[in-house]
C-alpha cells in the first residue's frame, strides 16, 4: 500500500468515525451547544465530541502531512480584492449570525444550569476544534483532491463531504453548508491558508454559541 492510498485510508476512517460519533449524539438529542445546555452532562458531552475532532481533524493530519503544515503556520496578505472578499464575508458571516440568534431568543426561551468556568472550558475547546476542522475540509481534503482533480472538482467534493458531516443538524444548517462550504473552499485555495477561513467560521459561529451561552446561563443568574 503507498503513501497515498494510507492517507486517503486515514482521511476515510477519521471522517466515518466523526459521522458514527455525531450520529450517537442525535440520538442522545446533543446536536449541537443549544441542545447540550438542557442535557445533564450535555456540556461535558460536547466538549468530548469536540476533543475528539480535535484528534481525529487535527492532530493526526498535522503529524502524517507535514507539507500541509503551512496552512496553520503561515499567514500571508493575499491580493486586495481577495482581502475585500475576506472582510465583506466576514461581516456578512456576523450578520447573519446576529440576525439568527435573535430570531431564535425571541421564539425560546432557554434556562440552563451552567456557569462562567464552563463558558471558558467550551469555548475554549470549540475554538481549536473549528480550527481542526478547518484544517481537515478546507486543507486536507481539499488540497489532497487537487492532486487528482480540477479546483472545481476538489471544492465540490469537499463540499459534498462537509456537507454529508452535517447531516444530522437541522436542514437550515444543511442546506446552509453547501454555500458556506464552497466559500470557505475559495478563500482557503486563494490564501493558501487555513486562518482566513478559520475566522470566518468563527465570525458565524462565535457570535451565535456565546449570545446562546450568555442569556440561558448568565443572563438568568442575573436577573435572578
Amino acid at each position: 500500500m503507498n503513501a497515498s492510498m494510507i492517507i486517503w485510508v486515514l482521511i476515510s476512517t477519521s471522517f466515518i468515525a466523526y459521522f458514527i460519533v455525531s450520529m450517537v449524539y442525535k440520538k442522545l438529542g446533543i446536536q449541537n451547544l443549544q441542545s447540550a445546555l438542557l442535557v445533564n452532562n450535555g456540556l461535558r458531552l460536547l466538549n468530548l465530541k469536540h476533543g475528539l475532532g480535535i484528534i481525529l481533524f487535527g492532530i493526526v493530519f498535522y503529524t502524517i502531512l507535514p507539507e500541509l503544515r503551512g496552512l496553520i503556520i503561515r499567514i500571508e496578505i493575499p491580493r486586495l480584492h481577495i482581502l475585500l472578499m475576506f472582510f465583506l464575508t466576514l461581516l456578512l458571516s456576523a450578520y447573519l449570525s446576529k440576525s439568527a440568534i435573535k430570531k431564535q431568543l425571541l421564539n425560546d426561551e432557554y434556562v440552563s444550569g451552567y456557569n462562567l468556568s464552563n463558558a471558558w472550558v467550551y469555548f475554549t475547546i470549540r475554538f481549536i476544534f473549528l480550527l481542526c476542522y478547518e484544517f481537515f475540509f478546507r486543507g486536507v481534503l481539499l488540497f489532497q483532491f487537487l492532486e487528482y482533480v480540477s479546483l472545481f472538482s476538489a471544492i465540490l467534493f469537499s463540499t459534498i463531504l462537509y456537507v454529508l458531516i452535517h447531516i444530522f443538524d437541522s436542514r437550515k444548517e444543511i442546506l446552509g453548508a453547501i454555500p458556506f462550504g464552497m466559500v470557505l473552499c475559495f478563500f482557503a485555495f486563494y490564501t493558501n491558508s487555513i486562518w482566513y477561513v478559520f475566522f470566518i467560521h468563527i465570525a458565524l459561529s462565535a457570535i451565535y454559541e456565546i449570545s446562546m451561552f450568555y442569556y440561558s446561563t448568565l443572563k438568568n443568574k442575573t436577573l435572578s
